[in-house]
């Protein structure tokens, strides 16, 4: 689960931001099928973040983005002396040009364990990286990784489970340009992999406005792979009014038909084994109901169905995989090509104790303000995203601002207003409609 995630100095947040998934009050007794119970302290399942275009909404979430991948491909995907991808520091003040990009996570794994893991960065090299893991409640700092930009020297410093023998071993196979969390991963260091595996497989970040065909393609495979994943999926098309009967996934081998005969008699099984996993493709059928009653029609599903039902299948793939593993989901622009009220019902099943009976959480980013509702959401689960006169986004909380609303206000009508910020201010030529 996440608890919170700290970005400071990355695009258009220049101050350390805060995205916190911790209840803000114990005395906000609304909506209790929305809170995780951990330990002594309550969980959001879902925020929604609001705010105007190019306030940093997508900005916030790209920055977790960038900070998973660097942790998932440092490794593996990266050589000495490349470019640590996505870094990018506040542009509107020099001296902070210069400045490293600092990421951390607050998370719990399945085991219960609490930790801390954060490093800063600039394009050439990583500066500082820590890890403080909480085994009994007590903070137990296992990492602590610093940079002397005046000598250019690095203080390392390995306790706890990473002891002198894995502490040697990772401080000469870790590069400048990476991370020392993604080393341990590879030589299979256990306290380090199990955080390693918490970034890759228990978060998975989203954008639907640049929904393209590789994301049906994967929801393909899931389709095909997964018998329960399709029959639950199936369940839910059928149910949301697509008139949609059933769907139907096929596996194609079409690279391996277009060679040759005498090509493919010369590959071995292990690489035509290797080339089906590689190519392979699937195509989906969607059967809908002929009017006369007397059978059905396949549709394909990525030509004929539309783009809202495409998004919506995706959309419901990840839902149900993250329910099922207790994982993190975060969506850009979850409303895209949606209807309101189908968007709604996606929220409500995450947040549903029986459907969502486990720890899985939903972030997400919207415009939609029929979702800005008090009977859907509480105050702390809706955050607003405001830019700033220096350019720079500042992240605060319905729950936060200095007039705070009742928790059974209308808040979509009151947001609309401009009573808690986070909208547009228009110019003379949109507030007069009038032309020169």
């Amino acid at each position: 689960m996440l608890v919170e995630f700290r970005v400071k100095n990355y695009r258009s947040f220049r101050d350390e931001t805060v995205l916190s998934l911790v209840a803000a009050s114990e005395r906000d007794q609304s909506h209790p099928d929305n809170l995780i119970r951990q330990d002594k302290f309550d969980l959001l399942k879902t925020a929604a973040i609001y705010g105007a275009n190019a306030s940093g909404k997508s900005n916030l979430i790209k920055a977790l983005g960038t900070m998973q991948a660097f942790v998932r491909d440092s490794a593996t995907k990266m050589n000495a002396g490349d470019a640590i991808p996505g870094v990018a520091p506040f542009r509107l003040c020099r001296e902070l040009q210069r400045d490293p990009t600092t990421f951390e996570v607050t998370g719990i794994l399945e085991d219960g364990l609490r930790f801390e893991y954060g490093f800063s960065a600039t394009a050439q090299r990583v500066h500082d990286e820590w890890l403080v893991a909480y085994p009994r409640g007590k903070a137990a700092h296992w990492l602590e990784r610093c940079l002397n930009p005046e000598t250019g020297e690095t203080k390392w410093t390995f306790r706890g489970p990473l002891g002198k023998t894995e502490g040697a071993m990772l401080r000469e196979r870790t590069r400048e340009n990476g991370l020392v969390l993604s080393r341990g991963a590879q030589e299979n260091c256990d306290p380090l992999e199990s955080i390693y595996r918490w970034f890759r497989n228990r978060i998975r970040i989203l954008d639907l406005s640049d929904f393209g065909e590789m994301d049906v393609a994967a929801t393909l495979t899931d389709i095909y792979d997964d018998p329960d994943l399709r029959t639950e999926l199936v369940s839910l098309v059928q149910q949301a009014d697509f008139g949609i009967d059933n769907l139907i996934a096929q596996k194609l081998d079409l690279y391996l038909d277009r060679l040759p005969e005498s090509t493919r008699d010369e590959l071995t099984p292990e690489l035509v084994q290797e080339m089906k996993q590689s190519f392979t493709l699937y195509s989906l059928r969607a059967l809908h109901q002929m009017d006369d009653g007397t059978g059905v029609e396949a549709f394909n599903f990525s030509k004929d169905e539309s783009l809202g039902t495409q998004r919506f299948l995706t959309m419901a793939s990840l839902v149900l995989k993250a329910i099922k593993c207790d994982a993190l989901l975060v969506v850009d622009e979850l409303e895209c090509s949606m209807h309101p009220l189908l968007t709604r019902k996606l929220i409500e099943l995450f947040q549903s104790p029986r459907a969502n009976p486990g720890r899985a959480q939903l972030v997400f980013a919207t415009h939609d303000t029929s979702l800005f509702d008090s009977e859907l959401l509480r105050r702390d689960q809706i955050l607003l995203v405001e830019k700033r006169r220096d350019g720079a986004s500042e992240l605060f909380s319905l729950f936060d601002i200095k007039e705070r609303p009742r928790h059974d206000t209308a808040f979509e009508r009151n947001y609309l207003a401009g009573r808690y910020g986070a909208v547009p201010s228009f110019g003379p030529i949109f507030e007069n409609l009038e032309l020169k």
